[in-house]
């Protein structure tokens, strides 16, 4: 029943955009991708840990969504993906996620056009999404209108097979905010 389910909203995804992705000349699907999450500009004021001290101490980013697996749950489920050294950017300073945790590649007999990957909504839909550090302590959080905010910005360069936009925006979209110190 899951894998019906499962292909069904693959199906329902590719007819969203009414028309199958493309390669063109806005770039082609990229399965090694990262996501950037750097600070929001202008939050260094916050009395919190600097972005240099968020990268070096991030070890988890947690977030809730109602999707996992790409299926929908009325219940919402809690995710977590941890950051090791080789996603953490110390020059920017940012964290890095993978690109596929938003556009997932496909095995072909699921999907005819898994070379462009298929859009996943288990991080792009989260709410409540922190950054913690090894004593699993919030550090940062990025805020749910970022993710609402980038969501359908995505989700139409995705439609326009505009992977030039899909990756400018997965470098450029996401920002963190630290969680303020008590003092």
């Amino acid at each position: 029943m899951k894998k019906i389910l499962f292909i069904l909203s693959v199906l329902l995804i590719a007819v969203a955009c009414k028309k199958e992705p493309i390669q063109t000349n806005n770039g082609v699907y990229d399965p090694n991708a990262k996501i950037t999450i750097k600070e929001a500009p202008a939050k260094s004021l916050i009395p919190g840990l600097s972005a240099m001290e968020i990268v070096e101490n991030a070890v988890n980013i947690k977030w809730t969504t109602h999707y996992s697996d790409n299926e929908y749950y009325e219940t919402p489920v809690k995710i977590a993906r941890t950051f090791g050294e080789h996603m953490k950017d110390y020059n920017k300073p940012a964290l890095l996620m993978w690109g596929v945790d938003i556009l997932h590649p496909v095995l072909l007999d699921m999907h005819p056009n898994s070379e462009y990957g298929i859009f996943r909504r288990d991080f792009i839909d989260g709410f409540d999404v922190y950054i913690t550090d090894g004593n699993n302590d919030s550090i940062a959080y990025i805020p749910n209108e970022v993710l609402r905010a980038a969501r359908p910005l995505i989700w139409q360069a995705y439609c326009d097979s505009n992977y030039t936009e899909v990756y400018r925006l997965f470098d450029e979209a996401f920002t963190f905010i630290p969680i303020e110190r008590k003092k």
